[in-house]
C-alpha cells in the first residue's frame, strides 16, 4: 500500500527515452507456448530496443514479429524511490543491412558471441512512472 505522502508521478516520453538510451539491461516479456515468459537481456538503443539472443532460442522464436514488452527500472536499495519504464511494441528479427549495423552497436551478451541473432522492439507504446518517499526527518535529544 502506498504511504500518502509518496509521491508518485507519470514520467513524459522524453523522460522515458532518456531513461532507456542510458540503460543497458532489461527485461522482455514474451508469450511462449501460451504463457508468459520474462527473461533479462542485455540491449542498447537504436530506433528501439535492440538485444542478442541465440538463433533458434525460446526467445528468438517468440521475437519474430510478435507484441512484446520491454522493462527498465531502478530502485533505491533502501526502497524510498524508484522509477520504471515500459515499452509494449513489436519484435523483429533484424536482418541484411540493419543487423550488420547491431553488430557495430558493440552490443554484448551475457551468453557470450553466440548468440548471433539481433532483435529490434520498436517503440509502440512507452509508459513511466517515479515514486519517491519525502524524507523525514527525525529530532534528537540533544
Amino acid at each position: 500500500m502506498r504511504d500518502m505522502g509518496d509521491e508518485l508521478r507519470e514520467l513524459t516520453r522524453d523522460e522515458c527515452l532518456d531513461r532507456v538510451r542510458a540503460g543497458r539491461i532489461g527485461r522482455v516479456a514474451v508469450t511462449h507456448r501460451a504463457l508468459p515468459a520474462i527473461l533479462p537481456v542485455n540491449y542498447v538503443f537504436d530506433h528501439g530496443v535492440v538485444f542478442r539472443t541465440r538463433t533458434g532460442s525460446m526467445l528468438d522464436s517468440a521475437c519474430r514479429g510478435s507484441v512484446v514488452a520491454f522493462e527498465i527500472d531502478d530502485l533505491a536499495e533502501d526502497g524510498t524511490a524508484g522509477w520504471s519504464v515500459l515499452i509494449v511494441g513489436v519484435a523483429d528479427a533484424l536482418e541484411g543491412s540493419e543487423r550488420l549495423r547491431a553488430i557495430t552497436l558493440g552490443l554484448s551478451s551475457a551468453l557470450g558471441d553466440t548468440t548471433d541473432h539481433f532483435v529490434r522492439v520498436s517503440l509502440g507504446t512507452m509508459t513511466g512512472r517515479q515514486i519517491s518517499r519525502p524524507v523525514i526527518g527525525v529530532a534528537r535529544n540533544a
